[in-house]
């Protein structure tokens, strides 16, 4: 799982090079740009779907919508929470990577046949419902354990 993990974050990184922004920023674009199809985005969503910090979710937020790649709004039901979007130029810029990521994808993925592939995504499903599971047992575990940190 670490060589694969470790796999996949340097493809990460290779797309966010290639848009000329670090990797946890263009992880968070295409956060943004996946979860605009489910529904309105605020920076809690981002937190809770990506399991990081609300510091690091608002510095990367913050330069993305410095760089033009993100505008924010007002929520209309909640003038307190603040609405994300990807601009023009934040598609744009996404877009410009589907031929690259295409071809990519056709040589990373082209170990598996379409049935395959659907079983490997329901698995990654489970397996992100199964860990944040384990992440709770091993805070509640952490908690309550008795051995000095190092």
């Amino acid at each position: 799982m670490h060589s694969l993990s470790s796999r996949h974050h340097h493809l990460t990184q290779g797309y966010a090079a290639h848009c000329g922004i670090a990797g946890i920023q263009y992880t968070m674009l295409t956060t943004i740009r996946y979860l605009e199809t489910r529904g309105d985005v605020f920076p809690v969503t981002i937190v809770e779907y990506l399991r990081l910090t609300s510091a690091g979710v608002t510095k990367a937020i913050q330069h993305l919508t410095e760089l033009g790649l993100v505008e924010k709004a007002g929520d209309l039901d909640d003038r307190r929470r603040t609405k994300l979007t990807v601009s023009q130029a934040g598609c744009a810029l996404l877009d410009s990577l589907t031929p690259m990521q295409s071809k990519v994808n056709d040589v990373w993925l082209g170990c598996m046949n379409n049935k395959e592939f659907s079983i490997f995504l329901d698995l990654v499903e489970r397996f992100i419902r199964s860990s944040d599971r384990a992440l709770a047992m091993q805070d509640y575990l952490v908690k309550d354990s008795d051995i000095p940190p190092f």
